[in-house]
């Protein structure tokens, strides 16, 4: 074979992988991933591996906001996580770091009234949880400007010079009808989105999220309640504007479900046989918890793990009494009023199925990076 046949052949295989490269990205479901991202390996932590692992995602970036930890402390976790996966190609862009309306001082007053809440996300102190609980999980009180020491170590990345708002915006604007907007915490940064640009939700595929509670005696913030989740709870007015809009399609992982499962010992120990940095950051720092978030991420790779979900209309208490924050929901054709939304609500899961699936995707090697033209690249 000439030489000149061997370049020819190397220029159509190059061009024949390109394509099918390009083919198989556009397969991929397009998502945003707005997180509350404490860390290390808390269930925020976790969900964003699972979309970063897995090969079902083209994963436009990362957005924080303020909710299990203040914002700015959460992005520096986020891009020391997007380090240690091997995946800095996803841009971060950091959100809100207050709710709407809500306040630690309000939710103080509210305690004062009505009986203690037993979690407060970034409001809490956890220093004086017992000296066994994981070192990650026993952070005192800060403000939010204050960036403690990261036991996984500081991040050498920045984060973009564009709020999280104006991101979501731009994403779903530069992708129309192919963007899922998936939050696994407070909803402030869609509702900022929304009232940027109110195109925003019928431009959007859908918006999936982990959050509220209809029928459970277990999960919520305050006690037996189901009803006031945390995510939800600590800033209902972001919940009220954005189950508002008119998305094309809503589905809601709520902890009815959330409680169903478990990040347990045989799951811990199969992740800790893998010798990948995903594991060993996994195996250093997990703790056994609910899969809250992971739960909806993986839902969204393998959509069978759920096993009932039901229609119902969704909303939020915003009534600043003692319903603040509860959950409002309605069965299918209930007589309601126009603006309120339809959702898709899980509420029974195969767990097996998930476990096995979220083993699988955490002890993969890393995922090929990303090139600008969409492309992915394995780094060697």
């Amino acid at each position: 074979m000439k030489g000149t046949d061997v370049i020819w052949l190397r220029v159509a295989f190059l061009f024949f992988a390109f394509m099918c490269a390009n083919h198989a990205l556009a397969q991929t479901i397009k998502v945003i991933v707005d997180q509350d991202a404490r860390g290390p390996a808390t269930t925020d932590m976790q969900s964003i591996l699972i979309f970063l692992q897995s090969d079902k995602f083209d994963v436009l970036g990362i957005t924080t906001v303020s909710g299990d930890q203040w914002v700015k402390e959460e992005t520096e976790r986020t891009l020391r996580l997007l380090e240690i996966a091997g995946r800095t190609d996803v841009p971060v862009a950091e959100g809100a770091e207050f709710p709407l309306l809500n306040s630690k001082e309000e939710s103080e007053r509210w305690e004062a009234l009505y009986g203690k809440f037993r979690y407060k996300g970034c409001w809490s102190d956890f220093s004086k949880l017992p000296e066994a609980t994981s070192p990650g999980f026993r952070e005192g009180y800060h403000d939010p400007e204050v960036i403690p020491p990261l036991l996984e170590g500081a991040p050498h990345t920045k984060p973009l010079d564009e709020t999280a708002a104006h991101f979501i915006v731009r994403m779903v604007h530069q992708h129309p009808g192919e963007v899922v907007v998936w939050a696994g915490g407070p909803l402030t940064n869609i509702a900022l989105a929304l009232r940027l640009d109110p195109q925003l939700a019928t431009l959007a595929k859908e918006l999936v999220l982990m959050g509220s509670g209809m029928y459970a005696n277990n999960g919520g913030i305050s006690g037996i309640d189901g009803r006031r989740e945390f995510n939800w709870w600590f800033d209902p007015e972001a919940v009220r504007i954005a189950m508002r809009a008119p998305w094309k399609k809503i589905t809601i992982t709520p902890i009815d479900i959330s409680v169903k499962t478990v990040v347990n010992p045989a799951v811990q120990a199969a992740i800790r046989q893998a010798d990948t940095p995903v594991a060993r950051y996994l195996t250093q720092f997990s703790v056994e918890s609910f899969m809250w978030d992971e739960l909806s991420a993986a839902a969204m790779v393998d959509p069978s793990i759920i096993t009932a979900q039901k229609q119902l209309y969704v909303d939020i208490d915003v009534d600043h009494g003692p319903s603040y924050g509860e959950t409002l929901f309605w069965e299918a054709g209930t007589d309601v009023a126009p603006y309120e939304r339809i959702a898709t609500v899980q509420f029974d899961v195969d767990t097996q199925k998930l476990y096995d699936l979220y083993v699988k995707l955490m002890t993969r090697p890393p995922r090929p990076a990303r090139l600008a033209s969409g492309v992915r690249l394995q780094v060697q």
